[in-house]
């Protein structure tokens, strides 16, 4: 199969290497679309731990091929988004419903061969099958999707609230249309002045390219999502923050950053981390099925396989939102797989499924409710298929 080998910092070649083999409880994947993260330019620039060589990439899209022994959730034919973090399901931490901290987590892309590929293979309980009509481009979205409505959980907004979204990237921009959708009153700030556009069709009511310019005009702010992971975006949150308001950060400084928690401590503010996702790529998917999320905004472009190397190098562009890889088989290959794998994980991590993550994963989360079918207005969400 054709795949996108990171074979060290900086270093990525599109090679022809042996399928992979689903083993017990895993399924095959053909790969449809994948989204290129800022995680995978992470690892493109040697910033994140893992393995290298590694085939990268983490957010994909596509259809069950094959099946391996012991699985019985899923069909051949199932069009499934991956939910890339697998939990061991054992520790204390993934017994007490956290598996997206789990300690042993493994993560498609960085410890094991990810999904710029034709096929990869994931646990049979970490694929959601997609709803009947929804594009391979939209259902793409899933995956950051699913970090957004991770971190709105924990600190939803409401009307009344005065939102700061710091960051406007993909992420970012999720949590502009949520809030937005809440009925909350919100600004968003970044550097790149067409993400700020697309903040303002979304729903922003004022956008700032700095935070001199923020600072001019402030307004303290009830809520703030910190997205950017910029090093010095903590000490200006809690200054622009009311007394009482709530911060939620998902970004990951690059380096330490400085806590002023004498502020913290004197305005009471409520601050919380955010980690990937638990259950929330059921409520992703249904959301970009109603229509509900704009993903005619997210999507900038979308790039063969073979244009890989040149995407990442872009990957810094303020023009860009989300990109996409588009996987097409080459040739008439056989898309019967061979053993192999550049890297495989040292234990079996993917065969504990306990009926507490069974029952986590068919459960219907919450904040669906919140967000009625049409509530982002009128739009065309059939995506480039």
């Amino acid at each position: 199969m054709k795949a996108a080998v990171l074979i060290e910092p900086g270093k990525i070649e599109i090679r022809d290497v042996p399928s992979p083999s689903p083993r017990n409880g895993e399924v095959l994947v053909k790969v449809r679309e994948a989204g290129i993260c800022g995680t995978d330019f992470a690892k493109y620039r040697g910033d994140l731990g893992g393995n290298f060589p590694v085939i990268a990439g983490h957010e994909a899209v596509g259809e069950i091929v094959a099946l391996g022994p012991g699985v019985t959730e899923i069909r051949i034919g199932e069009r499934v988004a991956i939910q890339p973090n697998f939990a061991c399901g054992e520790c204390e931490t993934c017994l007490s419903g956290r598996g997206n901290i789990c300690p042993q987590r493994v993560r498609l892309g960085l410890d094991v061969d990810g999904v710029f590929a034709e096929y990869v293979t994931a646990p049979q309980n970490y694929v959601w099958v997609l709803p009947e009509g929804l594009s391979y481009s939209d259902a793409a979205l899933t995956e950051p999707l699913s970090v957004a409505l991770h971190g709105f959980q924990k600190s939803p907004a409401a009307a009344g609230d005065r939102v700061l979204v710091y960051g406007a990237g993909t992420i970012g921009l999720f949590y502009v249309q949520l809030a937005v959708l809440a009925k909350a009153r919100v600004t968003a700030l970044d550097i790149a002045e067409p993400r700020l556009d697309v903040a303002r069709k979304l729903g922003a009511s004022r956008t700032f390219s700095s935070g001199a310019q923020l600072e001019a005009g402030r307004e303290d702010f009830t809520a703030v999502y910190e997205t950017s992971g910029t090093a010095d975006a903590l000490a200006d949150i809690v200054k622009w923050c009311a007394p009482g308001g709530r911060i939620l950060l998902t970004g990951l400084p690059e380096k330490a950053s400085s806590v002023p928690t004498a502020l913290i401590t004197r305005k009471e503010l409520l601050l919380q981390g955010a980690m990937i996702y638990r259950d929330e790529f059921r409520t992703a998917l249904d959301l970009l099925k109603k229509g509900v999320i704009r993903s005619d905004l997210f999507i900038t472009n979308i790039y063969p396989l073979e244009k890989l190397p040149e995407a990442l190098a872009d990957f810094r562009s303020p023009i860009r939102v989300k990109d996409l890889i588009r996987i097409s088989i080459i040739g008439n290959c056989d898309p019967r797989p061979e053993r192999g794998h550049l890297n495989k994980p040292n234990k079996t991590f993917f065969q504990a499924t306990t009926k507490k993550k069974v029952e986590a994963r068919m459960k219907k989360n919450d904040i669906l409710a919140k967000f009625p079918p049409g509530a982002a207005g009128e739009h065309n969400t059939s995506g480039i298929s």
